[in-house]
C-alpha cells in the first residue's frame, strides 16, 4: 500500500480564485479521509518555490501544484532530482503539461486521480539554464506570451484576443539551426522547443512528443496563407499539424539557435533570453504523477 504525505501548493488568484476551494473538496472526498495533508497558499511570486524549497526536508512524498502553467513549471522544477512525485491540480487557462500527463480538468476528478495513478520519471528541457516541462518557444508564441502578459484581465478570451491581435502583426523571422552536427538557415512564423505535445486546450504542436523519450522537438512553422488558416485551425486543434507541409518537428537531444530570440516564453510566462540559445534535454530528472499510465489498456502514452 501507497503511504502518503502529500503538499498542496496553491495560487490563489489562479481560475479566477478556485484554488480557494480545494480545502472544502478535499475534506468532502472519502478518499482524503486517512491521508495526511497540508496546504499552502502562495502570496507572491516566487513564493512556490520557497515552499518547496522548505518542503524537502519534511518528509512529502507527494507535492501537488494548483495553478496555471506558471504555477506548474516554478513548482515542477524545483522538484528536479528530488524523488518526490509531482502532480497538477488545474486551475490556469491552457493546462497543456497536466493535459498530456492525463490529469482531468475537473477539481475534483484530478484530486482522486493523485491517490489512483502510477508515478513515472520524465524528462526535462533547459533553455540557456532555465527549465521547461511543457512547451516553449522564440517566434510567433513568444510574442503572444508578451502581450498577454501585459493585459489587465486573464482567462483563455484574453488569450485568444491576443492571438489575434498579434496574427496580423508579427512578421516570420529567420534563425539558424544548428542540430545533429547540421547547420542551416530557415524563416519561421513559430519556432517552439517541445517536452509534451501541446501548448493547452489540446492545441497540439508537437504530435510526436513524449515525456520519457530523452528527446526534445524542435517545431517549426511557416506563416499559414490566408486561405490555409481554416485546415491549419482544424489540424492544429486535432493533432493533425504534421500534416500540414509548412509544418516540421525535428527530434533531438540538443540544439543551438541563433537569430531574434530576444523574446521568448518558457512553458507560456515571458522572458527575455540572448542569442544563441541552447536547448538540451535533461532525461528522467522529474518524478510525476501520470494518469496516463493508469490507463496501459488503452495504449496510452505519456
Amino acid at each position: 500500500m501507497v503511504h502518503y504525505r502529500i503538499l498542496f501548493i496553491v495560487n490563489p488568484i489562479s481560475g479566477f480564485g478556485l484554488g480557494w476551494e480545494i480545502p472544502y473538496r478535499i475534506r468532502h472526498i472519502a478518499a482524503y479521509k486517512d491521508i495526511e495533508y497540508n496546504i499552502r497558499f502562495t502570496e507572491y511570486a516566487g513564493h512556490a518555490k520557497e515552499i518547496v524549497e522548505q518542503a524537502k526536508h519534511q518528509n512529502y512524498t507527494h507535492i501537488i501544484a494548483a495553478g496555471g502553467d506558471g504555477t506548474v513549471n516554478e513548482i515542477g522544477t524545483a522538484l528536479i532530482n528530488t524523488g518526490i512525485a509531482f502532480g497538477v491540480i488545474s486551475l490556469g487557462s491552457g493546462n497543456g503539461f497536466a493535459r498530456h500527463l492525463g490529469f482531468s480538468q475537473m477539481m475534483n476528478k484530478a484530486l482522486k486521480q493523485i491517490l489512483k495513478s502510477e508515478t513515472t520519471d520524465i524528462d526535462v528541457v533547459e533553455i540557456n539554464g532555465h527549465y521547461s516541462l511543457n512547451v516553449s518557444g522564440f517566434g510567433f508564441d513568444a510574442e503572444v506570451a508578451h502581450f498577454f502578459s501585459r493585459m489587465k484581465i486573464r482567462g483563455i478570451f484574453s488569450y485568444i484576443y491576443s492571438i489575434i491581435h498579434m496574427w496580423f502583426r508579427y512578421p516570420s523571422k529567420r534563425y539558424v539551426f544548428h542540430i545533429d552536427g547540421k547547420t542551416w538557415e530557415e524563416d519561421c512564423f513559430v519556432l517552439s522547443v517541445a517536452n509534451s505535445s501541446q501548448y493547452g486546450n489540446n492545441a497540439s504542436i508537437a504530435p510526436k512528443a513524449s515525456l520519457r523519450d530523452g528527446l526534445v522537438d524542435v517545431c517549426i512553422l511557416k506563416r499559414p496563407k490566408y486561405y490555409q488558416i481554416p485546415r491549419f485551425l482544424y489540424c492544429f486543434m486535432n493533432s493533425k499539424i504534421a500534416r500540414l507541409p509548412y509544418f516540421s518537428e525535428i527530434q533531438c537531444k540538443e540544439a543551438i539557435l541563433e537569430g531574434d530570440l530576444n523574446k521568448a516564453h518558457i512553458d507560456g510566462d515571458p522572458y527575455i533570453l540572448e542569442s544563441p540559445v541552447k536547448v538540451k534535454v535533461l532525461p528522467g530528472v522529474l518524478k510525476v504523477i501520470a494518469p496516463k499510465l493508469s490507463r496501459k489498456k488503452k495504449n496510452m502514452t505519456v
